[in-house]
């Protein structure tokens, strides 16, 4: 299918250019950004159809641990795994029908790449087939470039070709081509992969009416790149949650050196429905989150709860290091930053598209007490049915003692009261 071809249907692109026009000049109504979650109860096992004008209730996810889906291509029968998950980042529309039958309460969401081109709705894989002629042929204009000016900022290897995406038909031709027929295929949210704070793949300018505009540097860290990555989640979640059934925005959110208290980051999060992070606890899987930086980042996953936003955690590792004290590590650190709205997701890296649960979800640990806090030299958070402690440090290990002695641990071994936590490590801890 061509990209804003003369077939299209121009009533819906007029509409969708208007949206956007009347978002450029400040005045769409707030009253499109609905209200997700009550977070002082779960909601209702019902399955209950909601109003057009409205946005999916989240899961409240305050007991025990809970789970997320990361895509679905090797699920055969999603109907009888779909209980088990709140979300699912990337459902092929052969599937939604089954996850939805399977719990009517999982938020189902349609897989888009930022802003590469993602072929149609229902054949991603042609976007691999449009090169940078097909794309010059049509929309010259709209194809993004590294600073040499020929070669377009293509992603991670991937050979969509990447478009500027502060092209307002951009993101219309998004609409149309993805989250209208997600809209009208049953889905409840648009997951858009690689949102980065940084321009890593040296991004610079854009060709109009045949001459050069550069509008970045190439530089990893540029101040124009995050200006334009608040404007893209502004005006998609607009004309998102303008649809006649409403769909939420959650990227997966990569800030990289950009400080998660940084301006530019708590404006993304202004304009985003959740944060599905591919980094968690483990970095991508090539190692670990440490130190302050560990703090901050329980802290930035509490902070976005906060906002009535759920925050999916990827734990990715290695297969040679995946094991019990992986799962503990990234079991406790989600447990000490869960709140209403948090999932957790472990797996070997990029090894996505499987049911993959481990016997330690089922821990029945209950609810928290409280807040995470610090003693001994490591940080604990007390559950109404059991212990969380987690030592985040890179280089030191830490004795600790537990005002009982009757724990074990996620594996049903005893854990005695006096226990040395090395560093980067965790227990969830039971009554034994």
């Amino acid at each position: 299918m061509r990209p804003m071809h003369s077939q299209r249907n121009n009533t819906l692109y007029l509409i969708l250019c208007l949206i956007l026009a009347v978002i450029m000049s400040g005045c769409f109504s707030s009253s499109t950004h609905k209200q997700q979650n009550d977070s002082t109860s779960p909601p209702s096992t019902q399955n209950v159809t909601l109003p057009d004008h409205q946005l999916r209730r989240f899961i409240d996810t305050w007991d025990n641990i809970h789970l997320f889906q990361s895509f679905d291509y090797n699920i055969h029968d999603a109907s009888a795994i779909a209980r088990y998950y709140d979300f699912v980042w990337g459902v092929s529309p052969a599937q939604v029908a089954a996850f939805r039958a399977g719990n009517p309460r999982t938020l189902i969401s349609y897989y888009i790449p930022f802003h590469r081109d993602g072929g149609t709705f229902s054949d991603q894989a042609v976007g691999k087939q449009h090169d940078l002629a097909y794309w010059k042929n049509f929309h010259p204009d709209w194809v993004l470039y590294q600073c040499d000016r020929s070669t377009p900022a293509f992603e991670y290897g991937d050979p969509n070709i990447p478009l500027d995406f502060t092209n307002l038909a951009v993101i219309s031709w998004q609409i149309q081509t993805y989250a209208q027929p997600a809209s009208e295929n049953g889905y409840d949210a648009v997951a858009a992969d690689n949102l980065n704070m940084e321009n890593l793949f040296g991004a610079c300018g854009l060709y109009r009416n045949g001459s050069w505009v550069q509008r970045y540097t190439g530089a990893i860290d540029d101040p124009q790149w995050h200006a334009d990555i608040v404007t893209w989640v502004t005006h998609m979640q607009a004309a998102l949650h303008a649809l006649q059934h409403p769909l939420a925005l959650i990227p997966n959110l990569s800030v990289g050196s950009v400080a998660l208290d940084d301006p530019m980051v708590q404006r993304v999060i202004d304009h985003v429905d959740g944060v599905l992070d591919e980094g968690g606890f483990t970095d991508y899987g090539h190692g670990y989150v440490t130190d302050v930086n560990w703090v901050q980042y329980v802290r930035f996953i509490e902070h976005v709860q906060q906002e009535n936003k759920p925050y999916y955690i990827v734990n990715q590792f290695k297969p040679s290091t995946l094991g019990r004290s992986q799962i503990e590590w990234a079991l406790a650190s989600y447990l000490m930053g869960k709140q209403h709205l948090a999932s957790v997701y472990i797996v070997i890296a990029q090894e996505y598209g499987t049911d993959k649960r481990f016997p330690q979800y089922n821990a029945q640990i209950g609810s928290p007490n409280g807040d995470f806090y610090q003693s001994q030299g490591v940080y604990w958070r007390t559950y109404s049915n059991g212990l969380v402690v987690v030592n985040p440090s890179s280089t030191s290990e830490y004795t600790v003692k537990t005002s009982a002695s009757n724990y074990v641990d996620l594996d049903g071994n005893h854990v005695r009261q006096i226990f040395t936590l090395p560093p980067h490590s965790g227990l969830v801890l039971m009554p034994g």
